[in-house]
C-alpha cells in the first residue's frame, strides 16, 4: 500500500525535476518581475499536483504544464495592460547574447532587435514555436485556440519578423549587397531566429 501511495509523489517529483527549468523560463519571459514569475511558477506546479490525475504523460505533459502556466500569468496579470507593459520592458532591456559566444554576432543582435519590434502575441507564438519547437497542434493547446488559429498566427507573425528584419537590416548596412548575399543573409536570420533564445529580462541570469 505504502509503494502504491508513493507512485504519486514519484510521478510529481519526476515531473518538476524534467520540466521546471523551461516552465521557470517561460514565467520569466512573461511576468513583470522575479517575484511574479516565482509565484506562478508555484501555482502551476500546486496545480499540476492537485489534477495529476488528468496530467498526460510524456511529451504531452510538457505542453499541458505550458498552457495551465499561460493560464495562471492571464490570471495573474488580468488587471493590468499586460501588451503594453510587456513591450515596453522588452523596449528598455539590452540584446544578450548566449554566454558561449564570444564575439557579437550582428545577425544575432538584428534577430533580438526584430522580436522586439512585434507585439507581444506574434513574439509568443514564434518563441512557442522557434525557441520551444512546438507544433501547431501544441501551440494552439497552449494558446486556447484551434490549430486553424494557431497556423495563421505563426505564419503571420514569421511575415511580421521577416519584415522588421529586413527593415532594420536596411538601416543598418551601408550601400547595397549583391542580391545574392542579400537573400542569403535574410535566410540565415531566419533560420537563427530558432537557435536564439528570447531576450533576457533583467535579473534572469
Amino acid at each position: 500500500m505504502a509503494v502504491a501511495n508513493d507512485k504519486p509523489a514519484r510521478r510529481f517529483e519526476a515531473l518538476f525535476r524534467e520540466l521546471s527549468p523551461d516552465i521557470i523560463a517561460y514565467c520569466r519571459w512573461r511576468a513583470h518581475c522575479r517575484s511574479d514569475a516565482q509565484d506562478a511558477v508555484a501555482e502551476v506546479f500546486l496545480t499540476a499536483w492537485r489534477r495529476l490525475d488528468v496530467v498526460p504523460e510524456g511529451e504531452a505533459a510538457r505542453v499541458w504544464l505550458y498552457a495551465t502556466a499561460r493560464r495562471v500569468m492571464a490570471n495573474q496579470r488580468r488587471a493590468s495592460d499586460r501588451r503594453t507593459r510587456l513591450r515596453e520592458r522588452l523596449a528598455a532591456i539590452p540584446v544578450t547574447l548566449d554566454v558561449s559566444e564570444t564575439a557579437p554576432d550582428p545577425t544575432t543582435e538584428l534577430v533580438h532587435a526584430a522580436l522586439r519590434r512585434l507585439k507581444s502575441r506574434d513574439q509568443e507564438v514564434l518563441l512557442l514555436a522557434e525557441w520551444e519547437d512546438f507544433s501547431p497542434n501544441e501551440i494552439a493547446f497552449v494558446m486556447g485556440c484551434t490549430s486553424v488559429t494557431a497556423r495563421g498566427r505563426l505564419h503571420r507573425a514569421r511575415r511580421r519578423f521577416r519584415q522588421a528584419f529586413e527593415m532594420l537590416e536596411r538601416s543598418t548596412v551601408c550601400g547595397a549587397e549583391p542580391r545574392e548575399r542579400d537573400h542569403a543573409r535574410r535566410t540565415h536570420a531566419l533560420m537563427t531566429v530558432a537557435r536564439v533564445a528570447p531576450p533576457a529580462q533583467e535579473g534572469d541570469r
